[in-house]
């Protein structure tokens, strides 16, 4: 459908007169709104407009190593390997337990994680996500039965970030034995992605 008013709104009256008058109301309208359709369209001028093609702010990791998760011990997952990471929220070597925040915003943080026990039966375990290493911001304690099993723990939270903070995973577990994280990507991994809307 072909718009009455083409080329809206980049037809824009010239002058700068003060806001005395419809057509100067409806001129500085047109401005405000050109101005913000900049951000999410591509060509204006189309008909009808192209829409940019915008890539969400989001990461996957995983744990590909099948490290172990001593008993007694609170050990803090290191994440080496990437399915994807529009985001530049982490590193697979320099600080690879880490997803970083680069754009304060509304956060969805999500972990799975597949854990191997050892021989020791009915054992509680938790896993929690941290914040910049000093504080907790979910928790999820949870029965693993043990004898040499496996057990799939689940966690997710919304946060509200500022720029750098950074977001963590760990475990402790107090079975006596050592267990294995299970290392598939879809066994064992660490989500973000940035919600829409700003602080």
């Amino acid at each position: 459908m072909a718009y009455t008013n083409a080329g809206f709104p980049t037809n824009i009256p010239a002058g700068s007169d003060n806001l005395n008058t419809a057509d100067d109301q409806l001129r500085r309208l047109r401005l405000d709104l050109k101005e913000r359709f900049n951000d999410i369209v591509d060509d204006i001028t189309a008909d009808p407009i192209v829409l940019k093609n915008i890539t969400p702010k989001l990461a996957h990791v995983y744990e590909n190593a099948g490290a172990t998760i001593s008993s007694g011990v609170n050990t803090t997952v290191a994440w080496t390997a990437e399915t994807l990471d529009t985001g530049s929220f982490h590193d697979n070597s320099t600080n690879n337990s880490r997803l970083t925040i680069t754009d304060a915003g509304y956060y969805h943080l999500y972990c799975v994680m597949q854990l191997s026990a050892g021989a020791t039966t009915d054992v509680i375990a938790g896993i929690e996500i941290r914040k910049n290493g000093s504080s907790t911001v979910a928790i999820n304690d949870q029965y693993h039965p043990g004898n040499s099993t496996d057990q799939t723990f689940q966690i997710g939270v919304i946060v509200l970030a500022a720029a750098t903070d950074y977001y963590e995973v760990r475990v402790l577990q107090a079975s006596g034995d050592n267990w294995t994280i299970r290392a598939p990507t879809e066994q064992s991994y660490f989500e973000i992605k940035r919600l829409a809307g700003t602080t």
